[in-house]
């Protein structure tokens, strides 16, 4: 609720502009939690990491590098699909996850109030 406040304390201040607040964190939670329903298969799982189920990640070993983890070497290395992924290395969105992100904002589904960023564009 505090965020409302602030949102509407802005809107009294600068009357003349447009406030919209893009509720991002929505829209890549969905994805973590239903990857299927964007049309990709892992949620939580790094497509470029080490460290098997569920999610590939260690933190020692980002992507990339090579370490030695107890007393063999392993090496952090990309997925041969990452268009299936939500999640790079366990830290960023993979460009398939920020592609419907931005088709998310672009298109006002998650921003309030409900907006299509889309319409202040122009076509050229």
């Amino acid at each position: 609720m505090l965020l409302d406040k602030a949102l509407s304390e802005t809107k009294t201040v600068l009357k003349n502009a447009t406030v919209i607040y893009l509720d991002t964190h929505k829209i890549l939670l969905d994805l973590f939690q239903h990857p299927k329903s964007y049309g990709m298969k892992y949620g939580i799982k790094a497509c470029c990491g080490y460290g098997g189920r569920p999610y590939n990640f260690n933190q020692k070993l980002f992507c990339g590098t090579t370490k030695v983890i107890g007393n063999s070497s392993a090496t952090a290395k990309a997925c041969r699909d990452p268009k299936d992924y939500v999640s790079w290395d366990g830290i960023h969105a993979t460009e398939a996850a920020n592609r419907r992100i931005s088709t998310a904002i672009l298109d006002g589904s998650i921003s309030y109030p409900p907006f299509a960023l889309n319409h202040l564009c122009s076509s050229v």
